[in-house]
């Protein structure tokens, strides 16, 4: 593309596809203003052949953009600028080295309930909120979950309303609601549980608790499903409930109380943070 011969926004310039976007619709950039590595997105750019529908699409982009900018929150991948360039919207997020999760279960399978319990306690708190602050991902899926070294999930793609885990209501909606986001958190949930979205014609292998709250997150009708807040509760409660045993026998000692990184683990007790049971999402 002719933007990169040269710096976008007078700042960003372009260094190479980010691998995260196979369309080639992200590059991985320098901002020369603050001489550090980010990502810079292309934005859905609307209709060529409808000049007024273009340009509401793409007032659109940018608005919804621009409030993500404002959601602060240790699991969404952090926006730090939105642009137009030749009447193209761009968003600047920030540069990670990052697995998503749809990568990390298409190389190595499906994750077991506990880890899928502590990976939805960190979605869902970010998710919920968003939605406390007027603010609907409307894409969110697999793709979106980014999966940092030391166990953090980040959520991306706030703003774009593209791919992801559709709810059913969401077809011929323009604006989907919360119970949507709900539903595609559950769907990519079970995604990463079975390897699969739900509603396959295969039934799912697991059982147990988190099963159950995963086809409670995706019931065909908004009204049914929990909010994302209800959900957070219930994915934190199983994550924190998991057996003792669940734990790597070398970070356990009878009778002593150890810290392995930021799990605090009491011999014989359960408390355990959700974080670092999801830290060996990427060394196992």
């Amino acid at each position: 593309m002719a933007a990169k011969k040269g710096a976008l926004a007078g700042r960003y310039r372009l260094l190479e596809p980010n691998g995260h976007h196979p369309g080639g619709t992200a590059w991985r950039a320098r901002d020369e203003l603050l001489d550090r590595f980010v990502v810079v997105e292309q934005l859905p750019p609307g209709c060529p052949f409808d000049a007024a529908h273009s340009d509401r699409v793409r007032a659109k982009a940018i608005r919804d953009a621009r409030v993500a900018v404002r959601l602060h929150h240790p699991h969404v991948v952090v926006v730090h600028d939105v642009f137009e360039h030749d009447l193209t919207p761009y968003v600047v997020t920030e540069d990670l080295a990052t697995s998503t999760l749809a990568e990390l279960v298409e190389r190595r399978g499906s994750f077991p309930p506990d880890r899928v319990a502590a990976l939805g306690a960190q979605l869902a708190s970010a998710l919920a909120a968003a939605h406390a602050a007027g603010i609907v991902h409307r894409g969110f899926g697999p793709d979106k979950v980014h999966l940092t070294a030391d166990g953090t999930a980040k959520i991306a793609g706030f703003g774009l309303g593209t791919g992801g885990f559709p709810a059913p209501e969401v077809a011929g909606s323009a604006s989907p609601g919360c119970p949507a986001d709900v539903y595609s958190l559950g769907a990519t949930l079970y995604f990463a549980l079975e390897g699969r979205p739900p509603g396959s014609a295969v039934p799912p292998r697991a059982h147990g608790p988190v099963l159950t709250a995963l086809l409670d997150l995706v019931r065909p009708e908004p009204a049914t499903r929990p909010s994302m807040a209800e959900a957070e509760r219930t994915l934190t409660d199983l994550a924190v409930s998991r057996p003792l045993a669940a734990i790597p026998a070398r970070s356990a000692r009878r009778g002593r109380v150890l810290v392995t990184g930021t799990v605090l683990v009491i011999a014989l007790g359960t408390a355990v943070t959700t974080h670092a049971a999801l830290r060996r999402l990427t060394a196992s």
